[in-house]
């Protein structure tokens, strides 16, 4: 089932905020996923524009999200249990519908992940380095010819 975030959701959606990035993004420390949680939950959650979840059919407990600022996708995160079933695909359809000139950046070393966006057609549109891992980010967004 999709359906929009309530405030009553942050503290699953933090959960599978946490895990997913646990998993894909084993070259950045647990430790520094563990300090963002509370940054999560207070600041990035609240500041998100829009936020869709699925819920589990059969548990009924969240098992992926997106969230939109504006029309840059802030985040897509499966839950690692919930992926390999094509629910990142759902959402990402789910997040162009919304907003056909998305936007969105993934860690450069997160080759999934940047896999994942060019299979769906989107490019590197640009770099940057972030503040917070010293990890470089690409910028990513659809092509001219999308």
């Amino acid at each position: 089932m999709i359906r929009s975030f309530r405030n009553d959701d942050t503290e699953e959606v933090v959960r599978v905020w946490f895990e997913a990035s646990v998993e894909a993004h084993k070259f950045i420390p647990r430790a520094f996923w563990e300090a963002s949680v509370e940054d999560m939950r207070t600041l990035y959650l609240p500041v998100s524009d829009e936020i869709v979840l699925h819920i589990d059919d059969a548990t009924g407990e969240i098992d992926a999200f997106l969230a939109f600022v504006d029309t840059f996708l802030a985040a897509l995160f499966v839950s690692p249990r919930a992926q390999g079933k094509g629910l990142g695909s759902r959402m990402f359809r789910i997040a162009k519908r919304m907003h056909p000139d998305l936007t969105l950046s993934v860690y450069r070393d997160n080759e999934r992940a940047v896999s994942f966006y060019r299979k769906r057609g989107l490019i590197v549109i640009g770099e940057r380095v972030d503040e917070k891992t010293g990890c470089v980010e690409l910028v990513m967004g659809p092509s001219a010819e999308a």
